[in-house]
């Protein structure tokens, strides 16, 4: 006697379920990641930075692609905290930052930090 076994058909995979499955993993991670503030520096630029009875900065920062030269003299970056705090020790509240063409914004914005870091209020220029 011969007894044949049903031939069994596949059943159509439901994609209802996968679809959920995947909304939830993208909700839990989501959620679960953190969301960082990275760090602001706040500078002005331009006349809006200046009001009226405004004076001419105390120290003139000059960035270029050759190096900083602060109130015409050229120094190297490392010195730049040490010669900013010794103006500040004479009483210097501004800066302004004057900026080559060729300089890149990543270069700006740490420049910008390394004075921030000083106390100072700082201007940016061309």
């Amino acid at each position: 006697m011969r007894i044949d076994m049903p031939i069994r058909r596949g059943r159509r995979l439901s994609l209802t379920s996968l679809i959920d499955v995947i909304f939830l993993l993208l909700l839990f991670f989501m959620l679960s990641s953190t969301f960082t503030k990275f760090s602001e520096v706040e500078i002005t630029g331009g006349r809006s930075g200046f009001n009226n009875n405004s004076q001419r900065p105390d120290i003139i920062i000059n960035l270029t692609i050759d190096g900083w030269r602060i109130n015409g003299s050229r120094i190297l970056e490392a010195q730049v905290s040490d010669i900013l705090n010794h103006h500040i020790g004479s009483g210097a509240k501004t800066a302004v930052i004057l900026v080559d063409d060729q300089i890149s914004s990543q270069l700006l914005v740490s420049a910008v930090e390394s004075v921030k870091r000083t106390g100072l209020k700082i201007s940016v220029g061309r």
